[in-house]
């Protein structure tokens, strides 16, 4: 009967050494579950982590990631031209210097990042807003990571930000917004057939900021030179007229005696063009330059009938008023 009372039990000890076992597997995968959520709590779903993830689409110049990060938030007072990839500057080498917990419980996540190798700091506010799948900690910025540019750019209506050729719809040298990403780096520039603008570099470095620039156009070497060979074409053919008064010319000479030869006219010193902006946004100015033709012609005096020479310089002054129209078309007055 003992014998038979130990078979019955037997099958129970392996029973219960399985249980324990598995009860020992559960818990440590238990805590190998908690452990990773703690884990990627404190790393990837931190606040550290979500500016990391928001800096990353910057770097990657993928703008449409970082416009889905919880809290971007674009606006409707500025154009949003300049949310597109070849507009970003170059973002780099981020690497986050630390992580303050405010009293109101915002997270302010200050980072060290470079734009063209040079480092700089921003600082952004992020809070919780709630978990996702009940475990992992989910985050949104507090103050939007973005930024207004006012740009003005003078005598045109297009200008550059870094590879964006963008054109606005206001009037030459009234202010335009633009909303940018922050951080961020943005070269303002232009270029055209006749004009040039100096590149200036724009830095936005924290949130919620603002800058403001001027794009100032000015005439570029080509313009110059051709309204200068211009210049010189008509003074060359002033100087042909063989009168003392060249028709439409900007010099010319007066004599009381009577002429014994013909008039010979040469350009002593072409003046030198300079292009200004001009009264208005289409226009440009040659302002008032002097130049010199030389004048010989035979005389004879009314009063003895003598006959000398004059063999001079005529000092004379150009200005002009340019206009440029469409296709770049040119057309010059004279002021």
């Amino acid at each position: 009967m003992a014998v038979e009372g130990g078979d019955a039990r037997s099958p129970d000890v392996p029973i219960g050494r399985f249980l324990v076992r598995w009860g020992i597997v559960v818990g440590v995968l238990f805590g190998l579950f908690v452990g990773t959520i703690v884990i990627l709590n404190s790393t990837l779903y931190s606040a550290e982590g979500f500016v990391r993830s928001y800096l990353g689409a910057i770097e990657r110049r993928d703008v449409a990631a970082a416009l889905r990060t919880p809290g971007v938030d674009v606006g409707d007072d500025a154009a949003t031209e300049l949310l597109v990839p070849d507009a970003l500057g170059d973002v780099g080498g981020v690497r986050v210097l630390s992580d303050t917990i405010t009293t109101a419980g915002e997270h302010d996540v200050e980072v060290e990042l470079e734009l063209s190798g040079e480092r700089a700091t921003s600082v952004f506010t992020v809070e919780r807003a709630g978990t996702r799948f009940g475990v992992f900690n989910r985050w949104t910025f507090v103050v939007s990571p973005t930024a207004t540019l006012e740009i003005t750019p003078e005598q045109v209506s297009t200008f550059t930000v870094n590879e964006r050729a963008v054109t606005t719809e206001n009037e030459p040298g009234t202010p335009a917004r633009y909303t940018v990403l922050a951080p961020g780096e943005f070269t303002l520039g232009h270029a055209s057939t006749y004009l040039v603008a100096d590149p200036e570099d724009i830095l936005v470095l924290q949130p919620g900021s603002s800058a403001a620039a001027r794009i100032p156009v000015r005439a570029n070497d080509d313009f110059v030179a051709m309204i200068q060979t211009q210049l010189d074409d008509l003074l060359d053919d002033c100087a042909t007229q063989k009168v003392l008064q060249p028709t439409g010319c900007p010099f010319g000479e007066t004599v009381r005696n009577r002429i014994v030869t013909e008039p010979q006219w040469s350009i002593a010193r072409y003046p030198e063009v300079r292009i200004q902006p001009g009264p208005t946004a289409d226009t440009w100015r040659v302002p008032a330059v002097e130049g010199a033709a030389h004048l010989e012609v035979d005389v004879r005096s009314l009063f003895d009938g003598t006959i000398s020479t004059i063999d001079e310089d005529v000092t004379f002054s150009v200005g002009y008023l340019i206009t440029l129209g469409d296709n770049d078309q040119v057309s010059i007055v004279a002021e």
